[in-house]
């Protein structure tokens, strides 16, 4: 999929050319997520590096924003892996899930500009997203409505999300999120809401395989903070990106090339295979480990081209589900926006 520019809300979101615009991917998992690999392509490190010097300059993002679940760790680690002069370009940030009891499913929120402390204390402190507001803006903390169209599967399947509430909760953000991972009709959605609310928008990848810049934001700012401002008071451009099954499955291949041309650099967790099999994880764990099997082309080769055969079904298992929201969404109040 081209990622599409999309048009301003106004003329004063246009980019000025007497003020460059900058990039930056405001939504990036590192090895530090639970449910990311921990390959060496997926550390902080490595994320920060692609996505400054990315080969396709239409992917060369100006800021790095990581943005791991609900933990500040991958951040904390990447300060103390750059030099001054790379730091200066790092956003902190962490994306935060939130059941408020009032709206009945989770919400996730990427916020930025706090430090490690003080995300500790909103984790002990915040329960709804009222609260989680009035944190935020005593301490000068952006928020972002992360994917406003998409919900937790186990939530879903329990009957727990309500899209009419989506509406509710988005009047706590002053910026919603067009999300790479989801399709044009469910991003289009999330277009549409925010414009009937005077709400801002920002495109992200939120990639959990390293293919950072995708989607990304521009907007003017000689340093972070005042790209940040430039985005949230609704100076950014999104360039979107929409999920497509060819693309999302040479994803998924390009991983297992990764993973198999890697292996020793490969450090296996529990969970990160969202398998929910611990017995399916600790054969991983042999095969990866096998000199026998991993150390010889004859037994690699064949190996590596059925893992690659087996990512078919399950892409198509995911935008399967991604049709799946679709028909719900159209199914409900939030059609109306469309």
């Amino acid at each position: 999929m081209v990622p599409r520019l999309l048009e301003p809300a106004s003329d004063t979101a246009r980019p000025n050319p007497a003020r460059p615009a900058r990039k930056a991917d405001l939504h990036v998992h590192s090895s530090w997520s639970h449910d990311v690999p921990d390959l060496p392509r997926c550390r902080p490190r490595a994320l920060f590096e692609r996505a400054m010097a990315h080969p396709d300059a239409s992917r060369r993002m100006d800021y790095f924003a990581l943005t791991d679940h609900e933990t500040m760790g991958g951040y904390e680690e990447l300060r103390r892996d750059l030099p001054e002069a790379d730091r200066r370009l790092v956003i902190p940030g962490v994306e935060h899930a939130l059941l408020d009891p009032a709206i009945g499913f989770s919400i996730h929120a990427n916020l930025f500009g706090l430090d490690p402390d003080q995300y500790a204390e909103l984790r002990a402190r915040v329960r709804t997203l009222p609260e989680l507001a009035e944190f935020c803006r005593a301490r000068g903390i952006r928020m972002q409505y992360n994917h406003p169209t998409w919900w937790e599967r186990g939530e879903l399947r329990a009957g727990r999300v309500a899209l009419a509430k989506v509406a509710q909760a988005a009047e706590h953000f002053d910026l919603l999120e067009l999300n790479a991972g989801l399709t044009e009709l469910l991003n289009r959605a999330t277009e549409s809401l925010a414009r009937a609310m005077g709400k801002h928008l920002a495109c992200s990848s939120d990639t959990h395989t390293g293919e950072v810049g995708k989607a990304h934001t521009l907007a003017p700012g000689e340093d972070a903070a005042a790209f940040l401002a430039a985005v949230w008071s609704g100076r950014g451009v999104p360039v979107r990106d929409d999920i497509d099954g060819g693309a999302l499955l040479g994803e998924v291949q390009g991983v297992i090339d990764h993973l198999f041309d890697h292996r020793r650099g490969v450090r296996l967790k529990a969970g990160a295979t969202d398998s929910g099999s611990p017995r399916l994880e600790r054969l991983a764990h042999r095969v990866l480990g096998s000199d026998r099997i991993m150390g010889n082309p004859v037994t690699r080769e064949p190996l590596r081209a059925l893992l690659k055969q087996a990512a078919r079904p399950v892409v198509w298992s995911v935008m399967a589900r991604e049709r799946g929201l679709e028909r719900r969404l159209l199914a409900s109040p939030l059609a109306g926006y469309l």
